[in-house]
């Protein structure tokens, strides 16, 4: 049961007496009654009140329910010093300090807690009098055109306010004054009372259909277990609200977080088992910086000063033993890009046509299968020799680092980018299917911490700085091949959800009809469709056994 339908249930519980146990000690409801009339009667006496016309009786069929023997039934405008409807036409008053002016947009629809997260407030000329629509302490707000029977029960200490004409006022007597009336009116009861009794086009609510609302009127004590019994079980409700609400969002977002839990958990080593006889990521990164100081010594690539030793701080887990933490730079070198002159048509060319060079926009638009080849256009010789964008070999790994950050593929033959790159050549190829797994599983990471005013970017020094997990190579290929695995019914799963669900044509579907037993009978007018739903006890035998026989599995 959702929280939505597990509040009506103990609200419904509350009314009908069932929420609590009664208590033989408490007066019965009738003399409460009878107290609360002769205050109402003095207070009409002393003039503070108006008398109202008197109710009708409640007749046996306005009682929907039984209640408790100590109960009774009676009218809401019973348990009522006023019932109004506020001020029209104080638009002109508005301003943005003075008296608060509660409007329907400041009710609740499932609670009575007022919203007032949108206030408009007013001040009135000394020639108003606005008396009859100044909200007191535990006064009940009630919406009484459009959505009927939205509530907010006024606080204590809530200052001087008043309600516009689309809003009415429920002053209770000074004995009732709690919460439970409040609980009556979310009821499922009193919706359906709402619903029965509206008028007109919009939707109007008349003052005095509330005041004929029959209600169970409860002893005084048991009023006050009920509320703090519905107060606790409203409060579970809440955290289970929570609940559905996390559980909603997880499943309307499954498909997009599974991949991000699958390369997390390969990431820390928690995806396939670890082989002890894995030769250790540190001989690994030995040879690395092998394949790098032979680069630097064939003049590929430059020396740069060695980066700083991974302290504590940047270590976010443990890893499994034969894993090793090192920086991006350590594994691959960082490419950034360049764009040559937009104004100059010499530089761009046809895809095809000359030198794939890439931009973030084509990076969603131009990636297939986690490969990309070119972009929406390519640059000439004269375009690249114009910048300083870098070509990059086949396999390379292509990170967007700005507009949006965290696009990532392999590029499947010679590219060059854009400035909003931070791409990075492995060293030795072998690691560069770890190395981009690695990448997509940090990009929520990097872009919280990504830097800039008009847009978001990391720079070159960032992504070298990078901590990357470094799993034993043969490790490595077993992680990347279960990742893939892993990912691709991920797919399947997400077009699974989004592909609509083919159904034969109508024409072919075969009607549950007299005709569909002909074969064992020539003529059956009885109703099969009885015996769909399950009521089949005045069909005769003859039906019986034809559908005995077409229901009936295949004997071996």
């Amino acid at each position: 049961m959702k929280a939505a339908e597990l509040r009506q249930s103990i609200l419904q519980a509350a009314v009908q007496g069932k929420l609590v146990p009664q208590n033989l000690q408490d007066k019965p409801a009738c003399e409460l009654f009878e107290r609360i009339q002769n205050e109402k009667a003095h207070l009409i006496k002393e003039g503070k009140i108006k008398k109202a016309p008197p109710l009708p009786e409640i007749a046996a069929n306005e009682m929907p329910f039984e209640i408790p023997e100590n109960w009774c039934w009676v009218r809401l405008g019973q348990l009522t010093e006023l019932i109004t409807s506020g001020s029209r036409d104080w638009a002109k008053y508005y301003t943005s300090t003075g008296d608060i002016f509660l409007r329907m947009g400041n009710l609740s629809r499932n609670r009575f807690d007022l919203r007032l997260d949108k206030i408009q407030y007013v001040k009135l000329p000394k020639n108003i009098e606005g008396m009859r629509t100044s909200v007191q302490a535990g006064d009940l707000l009630f919406s009484i055109t459009g959505e009927i029977g939205t509530l907010g029960l006024i606080p204590d200490n809530f200052g001087t306010a008043y309600i516009n004409q689309h809003t009415a006022i429920i002053r209770f007597m000074t004995s009732e004054k709690s919460k439970f009336y409040p609980y009556v009116l979310l009821s499922d009861y009193a919706q359906k009372f709402y619903n029965g009794n509206q008028h007109g086009i919009k939707n109007s609510f008349r003052l005095d259909t509330i005041a004929l609302l029959p209600v169970p009127l409860p002893p005084l004590g048991e009023q006050h277990r009920i509320v703090s019994k519905i107060d606790e079980l409203f409060a579970l409700c809440d955290k289970l609200e929570i609940a559905e609400k996390r559980l909603t969002a997880l499943e309307e977002h499954f498909t997009e977080y599974l991949p991000k839990a699958i390369l997390q958990a390969a990431v820390q080593g928690k995806l396939v088992a670890q082989n002890s006889h894995d030769e250790p990521a540190s001989e690994l990164l030995k040879r690395i910086h092998r394949e790098k100081a032979q680069l630097i010594k064939e003049g590929k690539i430059k020396r740069e000063k060695p980066l700083p030793p991974i302290s504590e701080d940047e270590i976010p887990y443990d890893l499994p033993e034969g894993w090793e933490w090192c920086r991006l730079r350590d594994i691959g070198q960082i490419i950034g890009g360049a764009t040559p002159d937009s104004h100059e048509s010499s530089y761009y060319t046809k895809p095809g046509q000359g030198i794939s060079w890439l931009t973030p926009a084509d990076m969603t638009k131009y990636t297939q299968n986690n490969y990309i080849s070119h972009g929406a256009k390519d640059i000439t010789q004269a375009g690249y020799n114009s910048c300083s964008t870098m070509l990059m070999p086949p396999g390379s790994i292509i990170f967007s680092s700005r507009a949006p950050i965290g696009h990532i593929a392999f590029s499947s033959k010679e590219v060059c980018t854009n400035q909003g790159f931070k791409s990075v050549v492995p060293y030795m190829t072998a690691v560069t299917p770890w190395i981009f797994y690695a990448l997509k599983s940090k990009v929520d990471d990097i872009q919280s911490r990504a830097s800039g005013t008009t847009f978001k970017e990391v720079s070159g020094k960032f992504m070298e700085s990078e901590t990357i997990p470094l799993p034993p190579l043969v490790e490595q290929q077993r992680i990347v091949t279960k990742v893939e695995e892993l990912l691709a019914l991920c797919n399947e799963m997400k077009a699974s959800y989004t592909e609509p669900v083919e159904f034969d044509e109508v024409a072919e579907i075969i009607p549950f009809s007299t005709s569909v037993a002909s074969e064992h009978t020539e003529e059956l007018e009885e109703p099969l469709l009885l015996a769909a739903r399950g009521d089949a006890e005045n069909l005769s035998s003859e039906a019986l056994r034809a559908i005995d026989d077409l229901f009936a599995e295949d004997e071996e």
